[in-house]
């Protein structure tokens, strides 16, 4: 998870620009996707194609995250989830950075996204790349994406990168509030194949707004706002409404909730439920804001940057590469 400060954005066109997506396998990049009212990518959840079942099980009481029915009331002091194995939660997952000797570098957190290749992750930005403006050059050499982490166990398995795609805003332009998104392909699994046939896949809804009822967000925070209880062996989850971050700001379209989650969170998924498309990304934990003398994080505040025409170049991307 980031930090930021409030500072001037970077220019952009009001609504949205154009931009393509870095890979690191590859030149190829998304075509430009023209600004337009509305939703401008999306696709519904899918279910599990098959029956594969996880190495191991857990039982828990509670009520699961991203249930049919909305939650009573708003989680801004984020819980553990009960059940982590089973479809939805079994799709949000740990993920590890490592560079060319295999040392590690980060953890974040992802989850599965619907797209054409049947195995692609979406995460944040800065957990794939180094931010660093070197473009291609600087995605961290090795993920492995483990879905269900719970305390060191791998219940589905280990799921190794084979290609990253990133906004070129971030990786060439170090854009790391607006631009903080990013996708992964994973190799099939040797068990399970396709993670996406496997396990199901959120959906999307790109370019639908910034204000969202009924939000889930879930990741491995190993720290948080006033917490001292968080360690990142743990899937944690805040439910509430997101809403535009600075509404008096036409050029500043990032999604704001209200979760105490931090370092580790990053990259998990902001998700809607609805009954047309099930339960849709529309967001990636990314930043909180913090003190400007201090550093401190100021609040409970944790940001996504806007999933609009940048996030759609990069699953484009990815579905291109089918």
């Amino acid at each position: 998870m980031r930090k930021a400060v409030p500072a001037p954005l970077p220019e952009r066109s009001a609504a949205g620009g154009k931009d393509t997506a870095s890979t690191s396998a590859s030149s190829a990049s998304a075509s430009d996707i023209d600004s337009a009212a509305g939703v401008i990518a999306s696709a519904p959840a899918v279910q599990p194609k098959g029956s594969a079942a996880p190495l191991t099980t857990e039982s828990a009481a509670g009520d699961a995250p991203l249930a049919e029915s909305a939650a009573a009331d708003d989680i801004a002091v984020s819980q553990r989830v009960p059940i982590t194995t089973t479809y939805p939660m079994n799709i949000v997952g740990k993920l590890f950075a490592y560079d060319a000797e295999g040392n590690e570098e980060l953890k974040c957190s992802a989850s599965v996204i619907v797209s054409d290749t049947a195995s692609t992750i979406w995460t944040a930005a800065h957990c794939v790349h180094r931010g660093d403006g070197s473009g291609s050059a600087g995605f961290y050499e090795q993920l492995m994406f483990i879905p269900a982490y719970k305390d060191g166990e791998s219940p589905w398995g280990l799921w190794a990168a084979t290609t990253k795609y990133a906004p070129t805003a971030y990786t060439e332009d170090t854009d790391n509030l607006e631009s903080d998104f990013a996708a992964v392909e994973l190799a099939p699994d040797p068990t399970y194949g396709k993670i996406q046939d496997a396990m199901g896949a959120f959906g999307y809804s790109f370019g639908s707004g910034s204000d969202y009822s009924d939000v889930t967000t879930a990741g491995y925070p190993g720290e948080g706002y006033n917490r001292t209880d968080l360690d990142g062996e743990y899937m944690m989850y805040c439910y509430g409404n997101a809403e535009d971050y600075a509404n008096l700001n036409p050029l500043d379209d990032r999604i704001k909730m209200d979760c105490d989650m931090g370092k580790g969170a990053s990259g998990g998924p902001m998700v809607i439920a609805s009954d047309e498309s099930g339960l849709q990304i529309i967001g990636a934990n990314s930043h909180y804001i913090g003190d400007a003398s201090t550093g401190e994080r100021a609040n409970d505040d944790l940001l996504s940057s806007e999933h609009g025409v940048r996030a759609a170049n990069v699953i484009a991307a990815v579905n291109d590469s089918a």
